[in-house]
């Protein structure tokens, strides 16, 4: 999430004083942070305590209620019992970056970015924005760590890290082609107004500086834009370590101790689910590879891996009375998300798999005509 709150620093000062130039000083006496960054520590430390949002935003931008927030939302901080109004500003998706992080699943991602717009931005735009940037914060994070830190292309970058994020847009992720040009000097503070910029700006870029200059020097709604592209970037590249420490600086003691506390609750949550994710997938292996003839049903019961089978028969289409699916029925695709066959095994797996035992329901053979295993359930 310091993603987000460094390219609120970086572009608070123009704001209203917006620049083109793409080389301008990223920190100067002048910057601060605003009210997206005190938004997004409000949806953080409602994570680290387990808080509803609404709660934790709101006491958040109470201790700082003079920090530039919009009319409406400036009100919802002054009230006693804010409610949502039906916003559909960009507010939802400045704030949001914890999300991407703290949760693992895109399903929890979808549904607790949701419910941090709500409870001010409800309205389905305002909501999809919010949604948008924390799944390509998920999405970029995933992509980030399955390259280990090295670069990452464009077609990547699209079809893996932004694509469920410009889907919120564009149902063709491939169809995506903004004009940065045509958002130049205009400000906009609706998430759909926002948002997509902000996913064609992390397209262009080759880095998170990169892709920061580019935000702020559109000379729109800098700051915001900023935190958006900055909490995207972070995730997708990581932050130089000079531009981490310098940020660090404008922040007041509460805001540093929370995002250590988050950083240090977030590596025992990732800990506590990569334990628990290995310990599913090695299930899965065992009882995938007794189902496909590789192991057997002793793997599953005692953990313990039996050498792979010593076929001698080659299973064929005429060996079983095979009843296509009917119509009616529906066809199940899946990921396979635990690893790869070995040579060997899918040598073995061509040779099929005919049940011999009262217990085992599974008959499968290749058909090397079109390079398909068929799978039968008896």
């Amino acid at each position: 999430m310091l993603g987000a709150i460094i390219g609120d620093i970086i572009g608070s000062r123009h704001e209203f004083h917006p620049t083109n130039n793409y080389d301008f000083h990223l920190f100067t006496n002048r910057c601060f942070f605003t009210d997206d960054t005190i938004c997004t520590f409000g949806v953080a430390d409602a994570l680290v305590k387990s808080e509803p949002y609404a709660k934790s935003i709101h006491s958040w931008c109470q201790k700082y209620p003079h920090a530039g927030y919009g009319g409406h939302f400036y009100g919802w901080v002054h009230t006693a019992n804010p409610q949502p109004y039906g916003s559909f500003g960009n507010g939802s998706a400045m704030r949001v970056s914890p999300i991407g992080w703290w949760f693992f699943t895109a399903e929890e991602v979808l549904e607790e970015a949701k419910k941090t717009a709500e409870c001010s931005h409800n309205h389905p735009f305002g909501i999809a924005g919010a949604q948008a940037v924390a799944i390509a914060i998920h999405d970029c994070l995933k992509l980030r760590r399955t390259h280990h830190g090295g670069s990452i292309s464009r077609d990547d970058i699209l079809n893996i890290g932004l694509r469920r994020a410009i889907q919120f847009y564009e149902s063709d992720h491939t169809k995506f082609h903004l004009n940065i040009e045509h958002h130049r000097n205009i400000f906009d503070e609706t998430c759909q107004g926002t948002v997509p910029v902000a996913l064609a700006i992390i397209l262009q870029s080759q880095g998170f500086e990169d892709a920061v200059r580019r935000a702020v020097s559109l000379g729109a709604d800098a700051d915001t834009l900023g935190a958006i592209v900055g909490s995207i970037a972070e995730a997708l590249w990581g932050i130089p370590e000079w531009i981490k420490q310098k940020a660090l600086t404008y922040l007041d003691p509460e805001m540093l101790a929370l995002l250590k506390d988050f950083r240090h609750k977030l590596h025992l949550r990732r800990k506590k689910y990569e334990e628990e994710q290995e310990e599913k997938m090695q299930q899965h292996m065992l009882l995938m590879r007794w189902k496909l003839g590789l192991g057997n049903m002793n793997d599953i019961m005692f953990d313990t891996p039996t050498p792979s089978p010593q076929k001698t028969r080659i299973a064929t289409a005429d060996m079983m009375e095979i009843t296509p699916i009917s119509s009616e029925d529906k066809s199940i695709c899946t990921d396979w998300k635990y690893g790869y066959i070995s040579h060997e095994q899918m040598d073995i797996l061509k040779m099929g798999h005919i049940p011999e035992s009262q217990e085992d329901h599974w008959f499968m053979y290749f058909n090397p005509k079109d390079m398909t295993l068929h799978y039968i359930r008896s």
